[in-house]
C-alpha cells in the first residue's frame, strides 16, 4: 500500500504551490481552532481552499465544533477531522456536513486508544493523536499494535528523521509543525525535502 500523506496546518497560497509542485500528498488539512497558531478565518479558508487542485482532499480540522460553524465551511471541504466530539456529536456532524469524518483520538495513555471503538460505524477514518495535538510530541507507537481497523492515520512528532520508522505503523501518516521554522509558517524547504524523502519509502 502507498504512502497516503496528510499535511496539515496549511496557512498559505504558497505552501500549497509548493505541496502541489513536488507530488506525494493526497490531503490538506486547514485548522479551525482559536488557540492554534493556524488557526484560520473562514475567509482566509475559502481563498486557500479554492487554489487546491482537485486530485487533493481538503480537511477541515476542528475541535467540537459549533454546527453553524459547520456549516458555514462545509461546501469547501471533502473531509471534517473532529477532536473532542462524543459519538453522537461526531454523527450529528456527519449528517449535517454530509462530509466524510475522521476522529481524531488523542492517545496519552494506552487505553485512550481502545475509545476509538465508540465510533465505528460513524466515523469514516480514524487518527491518532499524541495528547498534546499540535506540539509535535510523539506518543508510545507500540499502543497501536493490536488496533482491530486496517487503515488509520498515525499523527502526532512526525519527522523527515522518524518518518520511516512511522511508515512501518501506518501508512496514512499526518504531518504538520515538523515542515515549520516558524510557529504555524510552513517551510518551503521542509516541505520539498519531505516529500522527497517520501519517494524513497
Amino acid at each position: 500500500m502507498p504512502i497516503e500523506l496528510k499535511i496539515c496546518g496549511i496557512s498559505s497560497e504558497n505552501t500549497i504551490k509548493t505541496i502541489v509542485r513536488n507530488g506525494g500528498c493526497k490531503y490538506l488539512g486547514f485548522v479551525f481552532y482559536s488557540s492554534s497558531p493556524r488557526n484560520l478565518s473562514i475567509e482566509k479558508s475559502i481563498k486557500l481552499t479554492s487554489v487546491v487542485p482537485n486530485g487533493v482532499k481538503k480537511v477541515a480540522v476542528l475541535v467540537n465544533p459549533e454546527n453553524n460553524f459547520v456549516k458555514k465551511i462545509k461546501d469547501q471541504f471533502d473531509y471534517f477531522q473532529v477532536y473532542e466530539t462524543s459519538p453522537s456529536k461526531s454523527k450529528e456532524l456527519k449528517l449535517l456536513s454530509s462530509k466524510k469524518i475522521i476522529q481524531a483520538i488523542k492517545v496519552k495513555k494506552k487505553d485512550d486508544i481502545n475509545s476509538y471503538k465508540k465510533y465505528i460505524g460513524i466515523a469514516d477514518e480514524f487518527l491518532f493523536d499524541s495528547s498534546a495535538m499540535e506540539k509535535s510530541f510523539a506518543f508510545n507507537w507500540s499502543y497501536l499494535k493490536n488496533i482491530e481497523i486496517n487503515n488509520w492515520f498515525l499523527a502526532g512528532g512526525i519527522n523527515i528523521k522518524n518518518i520511516e520508522k512511522a511508515c512501518k505503523i501506518s501508512k496514512k501518516i499526518d504531518i504538520s509543525s515538523s515542515l515549520e521554522d516558524n510557529l504555524g509558517v510552513k517551510s518551503s524547504k521542509k516541505i520539498t525535502d519531505f516529500l522527497l524523502k517520501i519517494k524513497t519509502l
